[in-house]
Parts: structure tokens; C-alpha cells; sequence
């Protein structure tokens, strides 16, 4: 499958899997959309997808709060245009 300047969302991006599907798939050529709780660690995995060559961008969000969801989905297509791929990979605890 071709990633070059294709758009990928992957949410809970900043650390652990997130992130490291983040950098393979900049390594592809993919665009990144990353979202997060961690603004500070949403940054620094910003820096380090772009620094493979391609557009990334941080969005703080908590996808536990489907009204930000569907916010964030909008602001990333403002920012980017098409979508073409989601990552779920975000955990969430419920008590």
C-alpha cells in the first residue's frame, strides 16, 4: 500500500505503539494527524516524524469525549483535506 502524503490519524500517538506507528508510518511517507492527552509529548513526537520528512501535527484530545472527537476529526480535515487512515490505538479506562 502507497503512504506517500496520504493523511493517517492515530490516536493516543505521543508514546509507546502510538508513536512508534507514528515514525514507520512517516518513514512510508505518510502525513500524520496524532492525537493525544500529552501536549508536551504530542510535540516531541511532532518533531520527530517531521524530521523524517513529512507533515505532522499535534491535536490535544481525549477520545473518551465524543463531542472532542468529533471537533478534532473536523480540525485535522480543515488542516489536511482528505483522511485517508485511522489508527484506534488510544486506551481508555473507564472505573
Amino acid at each position: 500500500m502507497e503512504l506517500k502524503d496520504k493523511l493517517i490519524i492515530i490516536t493516543g500517538g505521543c508514546q509507546g505503539l502510538g508513536r512508534a506507528m507514528a515514525e514507520y508510518l512517516a518513514g512510508k511517507g505518510a502525513n500524520l494527524a496524532l492525537l493525544d492527552l500529552n501536549q508536551e509529548k504530542l510535540d516531541q513526537a511532532v518533531a520527530a516524524c517531521e524530521a523524517l520528512g513529512v507533515k505532522a501535527r499535534a491535536y490535544l484530545c481525549n477520545v473518551a469525549n465524543e463531542e472532542q472527537v468529533v471537533d478534532t476529526v473536523s480540525k485535522v480535515a480543515e488542516d489536511f483535506g482528505a483522511i485517508h487512515g485511522l489508527v484506534n490505538n488510544a486506551g481508555i479506562l473507564r472505573d
